[in-house]
């Protein structure tokens, strides 16, 4: 009994000690529970703005729309949709100059010319033929009298010095052996080394005349006068002995030798130049003089860029200049598929500007190479070259470097307005993504790497994002997420 009023007497002092220390803390704790119930009020605000409003008639989705679009693996295989992973690079700002391709001045055409008076007897040549240095043109007989003349003198030149030769055989025994004075093998030995003078002067005299070292040694050898020489391109060796060719060297199609992919044009050996016959202005049996055009040859192994600045224009393409920064070039083509050249280099700016359009050109070389090579059933080859005089260009002159960049394809990145975005791949949804770009052509678009993507990670559309964003648009604006009529609320 006791033991149960101890018990009692304690509980009730323990209640009325809480009670007491309740009461006298009632202002801390009742403004406690005021705040968390105001927070729960604002809470419950914020997740449904529409709190208060007479909903009836109105029937809101579940959840508000988000700027995410989901397409089956056939839309995007119909789309021909492209993913790209974000990687950072360097990025060469540029701009675009126009060009045209033209045949390097001096270095393109040759004119090979009659080098005798002489009757055109035979023609080698096609118009649009392919020719190396070497190859025969055409066959000429000399009718110039001086040339006939000259060839004549060598020849008693060249004989005086045999019988010479003989005589200093026949005397040089007598003269070691005391029967024959020594003054007599010294007059012949001088007389041999005069005419050895007049051979080299008639030489020079026949080469001066327009024949070849080559063609002269065949005099030489042979003792036989030329009667008709053949004209070949230049840089070549002829093969014959007698000066003359009845049948034309042809060669098969084939490729442009290894030596002209050197990076420097100029390195091209006269030997692998490939000449194309722009034109013949004789035939047989028609009469030249000496300088008269023959042939017209075009050398396109190695071509011209030659771009056209502005005025203004022109600090930025010395500065290429002086840089020796690369310069890419884009050509026309008639399937429009792009053909480029990466990796040139300028060769030279002209000092003047035209006065009237106020444009400045700058030249670039460009090595060419054979399209196609086909050989005739004659066995004359023919070469359609890759570039061609007067085709069209597009130069894109680096004028700025920028480093560490993010960089996509121009048809990546959809404009709104100020604002610009791209589609990031998350799983199997594409989310519209809000990005800042540095800077965008018709080509490419530079983004600033601000954390927005994350490089080595994130996926983003490469292509169609035009095409993207449209499909998002109709999808919010089916999806009642894109704003709904207030009409009939009580506010």
């Amino acid at each position: 009994m006791k033991t149960g009023l101890k018990q009692f007497i304690l509980g009730a002092g323990v209640l009325s000690a809480l009670g007491v220390t309740a009461y006298v803390s009632s202002p801390y704790w009742l403004e406690w529970i005021e705040q968390v119930r105001s927070r729960q009020q604002a809470a419950k605000a914020e997740s449904d703005p529409h709190d208060g409003h007479d909903h009836s008639g109105h029937d809101h989705g579940s959840e508000e729309a988000k700027p995410v679009l989901v397409l089956s693996d056939q839309a995007m295989e119909n789309l021909g949709l492209e993913m790209s992973k974000i990687q950072l690079t360097d990025y060469w700002r540029t701009i675009q100059i126009p060009g045209i391709v033209s045949e390097q001045q001096g270095h393109s055409e040759r004119r090979i010319p009659a080098p005798v008076a002489g009757v055109i007897t035979k023609l080698y040549i096609f118009p649009g033929q392919s020719v190396r240095p070497g190859d025969p043109l055409m066959d000429v007989q000399p009718t110039g009298e001086l040339l006939t003349t000259t060839q004549a003198s060598l020849l008693r030149t060249l004989k005086d010095i045999e019988l010479i030769d003989l005589e200093l055989k026949r005397i040089s025994p007598l003269v070691e052996n005391g029967t024959m004075p020594a003054k007599m093998k010294i007059e012949k030995e001088y007389e041999r080394h005069r005419l050895e003078s007049l051979q080299l002067i008639q030489t020079q005299e026949l080469l001066v005349r327009g024949l070849s070292p080559e063609q002269i040694n065949n005099i030489v050898e042979s003792k036989i006068l030329i009667r008709q020489f053949t004209v070949r391109v230049p840089g070549g060796v002829a093969s014959d002995a007698s000066g003359t060719t009845s049948l034309p060297n042809n060669r098969a199609a084939q490729v442009v030798p290894a030596a002209l992919v050197k990076a420097d044009p100029l390195d091209v050996e006269p030997k692998d130049r490939v000449y194309s016959v722009e034109s013949i202005s004789v035939y047989p049996g028609k009469l030249v003089q000496p300088g008269d055009g023959l042939v017209e040859l075009a050398l396109h192994t190695v071509l011209d860029l030659t771009g056209q600045a502005f005025e203004r224009e022109a600090p930025l393409i010395l500065q290429t200049l002086q840089e020796n920064w690369p310069i890419d070039a884009t050509f026309e083509t008639a399937d429009g598929t792009p053909l480029k050249r990466d990796g040139l280099k300028i060769r030279y700016i002209e000092s003047s500007v035209d006065g009237a359009s106020r444009i400045q050109k700058f030249h670039i070389p460009l090595l060419n190479q054979v399209l196609r090579a086909t050989t005739g059933d004659d066995g004359i080859s023919y070469h359609a070259w890759l570039f061609r005089p007067g085709q069209r260009v597009r130069l894109s002159v680096p004028v700025k470097k920028l480093t560490g960049q993010i960089v996509l394809p121009a048809e990546a990145v959809i404009q709104e307005g100020a604002d610009a975005y791209v589609f990031r791949a998350n799983g199997k949804q594409l989310e519209r993504v809000a990005i800042v770009l540095e800077h965008s052509d018709a080509r490419t678009a530079v983004i600033k790497n601000d954390g927005t993507l994350t490089p080595d990670f994130d996926l983003v559309a490469k292509n169609h994002a035009y095409q993207l964003n449209l499909e998002l648009k109709k999808k919010l604006g089916e999806g009642g997420g894109g704003g709904h009529s207030h009409e009939g609320h009580s506010h």
